[in-house]
Formats: C-alpha cells, structure tokens, sequence
C-alpha cells in the first residue's frame, strides 16, 4: 500500500506509517529533507494554480493509497492537483485537522476550503473515503504529553489505530456481524476504547474527531489466543458493549480478532454521509 503526505505534517505521519511493512511511503514539501522536494509558492491559491506534476516521481497506479494532508498550510492548496495526478489509484485522503482556536483567519479560511472540498470529493465517489482527525480532538484522548515529542505521539496514535483498523479489515475474524457501510458514507473518522476496566459499561469511547450524523460504527477486537480460549465471560461483555451501542438509524457491527498481544485492544471507525461543517466542528467541541 502507498502513502503520500503532503506538507511537514503530512511527511511525517506518512514516515511514521513506513515502520509497517506492508507501507511504501512518499513525502511532498518545500524543504529538502522531503522524499519529493518542490519549489515553495507564495499563497494557498499559487499551490493550486501551479502545483508540478509529480508523475514521473509517483509513478505507480491501480493501488490502495493513502493521501494525508493538513488543512491549514499553505501547501495545502495543492491537495486537489496531487489528488488528481493520484486519480488511477483507489485513493482514502487522512485529514488533518489543527486547533482552530490558535489560527489566524487566513488559516481559519484555507481549513474550512480544503476540508469541505476535500469530503465533498469523498461524497462524490472521486476519493474512496476520507478520515477527519482533529488535533484538539485527538489530543484529549490522549491525555497530558511533554511539549518534545508532542507531535510524534500524536502522530503514533494516528497511524498505528489507521493500521491495526486497515489489518483487521483484511482479516478473517474470529467471530463477528461485519455490516458494510453505506455507499453514501464516505465520511469518517477512527478511535479507541479504553477496555481495560472488567465492566463493560465503563468502556469508554475515545473519538480523534467530533463526527456528526453517524450512519455505522464498527468495532475491531484484537484478544490474545489465550484469552480467546479460557475467557467465558468475553463474548458476553464485547456483545453487551456493541448492543448499547446502538442507536436509531446507526448500523453497530464488530470483529473479534486473534493477536499476538497480551494486552486487549479495540479500535472503532465510524461513518457519515455529510460533509462536516466548521460550525458543528467548534460547537461540538465546545459541549465537549
């Protein structure tokens, strides 16, 4: 699988997917450290009028590709002119979405441009899917980090939850009721659940984006062999989980996977058809 990050933030957590095996990854951006250098535009509107074409450089097509981009820098102009030159691949776009709360209203306004062009792409069929991640979102999930290494932890949580939840889709499961999502649902966003806790009504959902009008949900178990083999009460929690977890007009499905780790795990996605407006975006985090 291929991944393609556009600008600083996008070359990172594409490098950061390159510690997988099954990733060849390709960064774009204006400094020379990047996989695929290009020359440093004035403006977000100079990216997208006079994007290169990186054709000879991303020469590969008919393959299963990850684009991952920031909305608020400026090289994020070009998103649509990369997404194009990509055009023969089945194409799943990671939006990155920063604290809105600290940019100044020129990025406020690139965010709000690139993000809604890039779902309404995803609505429309051009891109497969794209996955919403928001930073304030993500990093409440989180907890408290150290200012070095801030990104890279947030980067760590992004690409090993992406993953673990695009290993298990290419998976047999142990056990499970995979209902496919909605072919108009092509809006999401990943998470966590923290089941650590023996109760599984203490089971708590952690989200990397306030998504809004859910149509499905689906949870992804990975349980050790041993714990697959002599825990009774397992199947019961996981099916008591799932079951309040359903909601009118929201699919709820999951898989049980077998791991080679002791610890338990469970990774979630969920899936919209409407394109997420930067109103709902700020409201919901301010209920939060």
């Amino acid at each position: 699988m291929k991944v393609v990050g556009l600008g600083k933030a996008g070359c990172n957590i594409a490098k950061s997917f390159s510690k997988f095996s099954q990733y060849e990854t390709f960064g774009i951006d204006t400094q020379e450290d990047a996989d695929i250098t290009i020359r440093k535009k004035k403006d977000h509107e100079d990216y997208d009028a006079n994007f290169p074409s990186l054709k000879k450089k991303l020469k590969f097509t008919g393959e299963d590709t990850f684009v991952v981009i920031a909305g608020a820098g400026q090289i994020s102009g070009g998103s649509l002119r990369l997404l194009e030159q990509l055009n023969k691949n089945d194409l799943t776009v990671i939006y990155i979405e920063g604290d809105t709360s600290i940019m100044s209203e020129i990025q406020k306004k690139q965010e709000k441009i690139v993000s809604n062009v890039l779902q309404e792409y995803a609505r429309s069929g051009i891109i497969e899917l794209v996955i919403m991640i928001s930073n304030s979102a993500l990093e409440r999930s989180i907890g408290d980090m150290s200012i070095i290494g801030y990104y890279d932890t947030l980067n760590h949580a992004i690409v090993n939850t992406i993953h673990m939840i695009n290993v298990f889709k290419h998976t047999e499961p142990v056990i499970g009721n995979f209902i496919s999502p909605a072919q108009i649902s092509r809006i999401a966003t990943v998470g966590v659940v923290d089941i650590e806790s023996d109760d599984e009504r203490e089971h708590k959902e952690k989200w990397f984006y306030p998504l809004t009008s859910v149509r499905d949900v689906v949870y992804y178990y990975g349980i050790s062999e041993e714990d697959l083999k002599n825990d009774g009460t397992l199947f019961r929690k996981i099916n008591n989980f799932v079951k309040s977890r359903v909601e009118e007009d929201i699919n709820v499905s999951y898989g049980v996977f077998k791991t080679s780790y002791e610890q338990r795990y469970c990774y979630c996605i969920k899936y919209s058809s409407m394109v997420q407006s930067y109103k709902e975006m700020l409201d919901d985090q301010d209920i939060s």
